[in-house]
């Protein structure tokens, strides 16, 4: 991807549903042949990135609205926002390739015959070595005695657990549990799938990992019951176990792991549930957030990065379970830190975790991640040196790209995003000092410039490289939103009632900083309108995750906002009152809309006050549109039937 673009014009979507889907189909092809250069990774070199934001100038062309390859353009385009020069350093990464087929193996290829024994197997239709021993392999297959033993275990809870408990089948377990490997784990990957074992997992983890699974499978009523089992067997055992006095040893430290990973998947669920769960969730994140302080949030000799030198009385095989050991904690503790981030930012909950207790390195890249035997040390990246969070945290706010993996730059995001919620929390109603406003600025558009240089850089919701990069831009929206509005959703999310998430007056000011929140909140419209709403609304799509519907409701009430007061400054000023730089958003913006069924309405003869105030109504209804469908997260409904009869009033 280009750090920046030198140009941009619109071109319409086709007018046609044949050709829309071709469309759609050769710019999936086209990007998933693209591929970034660069030169050979100096682990040393970092660049200091001295940032100007200028004014706007005038555009190059008048046709320009949004860049025809939306989904590879920058996040800021320099067309629009006349930034000094930036020359980002060109971190080379070695080629990834895509996750292992024996991994997460495809369906068989055979097809079902009666009688094995007069079936001879041609050389051709053996499975693969890796597939050989399939219950080795697979994350979720479950023997016999292993199903045997985890029912014997859940058994013996059931005077705790609920009333309408029942032991899932040993198909319904391995179907959810795949469905949590292949639908959930990529959005917050910290259970290495390549070791995970089945047999060696406690009861109370597969339970809330098929849960997640079945969510997913839109089985709601059994991952409800999956759910409260594995609540109610985690409550158990925390209650018999002292945390005060931790085991310190490799075994009582992996048990506390095993705790926590438990929790975080209890936290993911319950966070985004009806609202008879969502209490639960408030209640699990404060539990674990005291259980990750008393496990540890630092580096030590147990989990701390290791010399690619291997000693002598260890082979490499035992190296490699302990550097998995030590990443699968470190990303189980950061996991707990993005969740109850999360919750911060939906529901204002004060931080559990301060980014000044985060002493853990942060992850690696995926590919060292998804290797399943000790190859992973041959890796290219364990041979160059990981940065602290803190450590690279504080580097993006001194404008210094770091190249690290996009896990480690969606935590990174998080960690911006809470000193900015902190910083307006200090102001106490004011606005931030301005000085503070372009610091944050220049830290965002560093954290930028490190996204780019990352594998899953790509705003390309189609794409098969996983959803973080694609998450993490969600939530850069939503610091630029945060930045400078500091409005917030959650007393409307953590009611549930539909009626409160009326969009209260905004007071917002016309400034290059709001700017660029509103191309932000502008670009997050465009990515569903260009797929097509339809489309969006019957398929699931990667850009379909919580960190998405946070970020899009904020954006519908900054857009709502910003052309209502748009219209009140060309109410009582005429046009000459618009600066260069909002006539172009004001293009941007009805270039969006002009794709979609409301392209008609804004040729209706009206003022051009009345006309702006009506896009600021058809944004609304757009949005409602768009989270119309069938949804996994109750969340996601709440927010579409929310803004339905917003839609519907104004």
């Amino acid at each position: 991807m280009a750090a920046l673009l030198t140009s941009a014009r619109y071109t319409p979507l086709a007018k046609s549903h044949n050709n829309a889907i071709r469309d759609l189909l050769s710019r999936h092809i086209k990007l998933k042949q693209h591929s970034r250069n660069g030169l050979p990774f100096n682990e040393s070199v970092s660049q200091e990135v001295t940032t100007s934001y200028a004014e706007i100038g005038a555009p190059e062309s008048p046709d320009f609205v949004v860049d025809p390859d939306l989904f590879r353009q920058d996040m800021l385009p320099s067309i629009l926002f006349d930034f000094d020069n930036f020359n980002p350093p060109a971190f080379a990464r070695p080629h990834v390739q895509s996750p292992s087929d024996h991994i997460l193996p495809r369906f068989s290829t055979r097809l079902p015959i009666l009688d094995d024994a007069n079936y001879e197997v041609k050389p051709c239709d053996e499975p693969s070595g890796m597939f050989k021993d399939a219950v080795g392999v697979i994350p979720w297959a479950f023997s016999d005695s292993v199903y045997e033993g985890f029912c014997l275990e859940v058994e013996s809870f059931s005077a705790v657990l609920p009333t309408d408990w029942e032991l899932p089948s040993r198909n319904s377990l391995s179907r959810n549990l795949e469905s949590y490997f292949r639908c959930v784990q990529e959005s917050l990957p910290f259970i290495h799938s390549a070791t995970f074992s089945v047999a060696k997992t406690d009861v109370e983890l597969l339970l809330a990992a098929a849960a997640l699974g079945a969510l997913n499978r839109f089985e709601n009523h059994c991952s409800y019951i999956l759910y409260f089992m594995s609540k109610a067997i985690l409550a158990e055992k925390m209650r018999f176990q002292d945390f005060d006095s931790l085991d310190q040893s490799v075994a009582g430290r992996r048990n506390g792991i095993g705790k926590i990973q438990t929790l975080n998947l209890l936290v993911s669920y319950a966070s985004w549930a009806g609202k008879d769960v969502l209490q639960d969730g408030l209640a699990l994140a404060t539990q674990l957030s005291t259980l990750v302080r008393r496990h540890g949030l630092s580096e030590d000799e147990y989990t701390s990065s290791f010399g690619i030198q291997i000693p002598d009385n260890e082979s490499r095989d035992q190296l490699w379970c302990k550097w998995v050991a030590a990443e699968e904690r470190r990303r189980t503790l950061l996991c707990a830190y993005v969740l109850l981030s999360l919750q911060n930012i939906a529901y204002n909950t004060p931080p559990q975790l301060l980014n000044e207790e985060i002493a853990t390195l942060l992850p690696s890249c995926v590919d060292s991640w998804k290797k399943t035997t000790a190859e992973a040390l041959h890796h290219p990246a364990l041979h160059h040196r990981q940065y602290y969070f803190k450590e690279a945290l504080s580097l993006l706010s001194r404008g210094i790209v770091v190249p690290v993996s996009s896990f480690a730059n969606y935590v990174l995001i998080l960690g911006l995003l809470q000193q900015i919620i902190l910083a307006h929390s200090e102001a106490r109603g004011s606005s931030i000092p301005h000085g503070t406003l372009e610091k944050f600025e220049h830290a965002l558009r560093t954290w930028q410039l490190s996204w780019e240089c990352t594998y899953e850089a790509t705003l390309d919701p189609l794409s098969e490289k996983g959803p973080l990069g694609l998450n993490a831009t969600a939530l850069l929206r939503l610091a630029y939103i945060r930045l400078n509005s500091n409005m917030g959703s959650w007393k409307a999310l953590s009611s549930r009632d539909p009626g409160d998430l009326g969009i209260e007056k905004m007071s917002l000011e016309r400034t290059p900083q709001v700017d660029r929140a509103v191309l932000h909140a502008a670009h997050a419209l465009s990515i569903p309108v260009r797929l097509g709403i339809g489309l969006v609304t019957h398929t699931r799509l990667s850009f379909r995750s919580i960190e998405h519907s946070l970020s899009s409701l904020e954006c519908v009430w900054l857009l709502k906002g910003w052309l209502d007061m748009i219209s009140s400054v060309v109410d009582q000023c005429g046009l000459e009152g618009l600066r260069n730089t909002e006539r172009r958003l004001l293009d941007i913006i009805t270039g969006v809309i002009g794709e979609t069924s409301f392209a008609e309405t804004l040729n209706t003869p009206q003022d051009e006050s009345s006309r702006y105030h009506r896009m600021a109504i058809i944004t609304v209804q757009l949005w409602a549109q768009i989270f119309q469908g069938v949804h996994v997260l109750e969340i996601d409904k709440f927010i579409g039937s929310g803004l339905q009869l917003l839609a519907d009033t104004i």
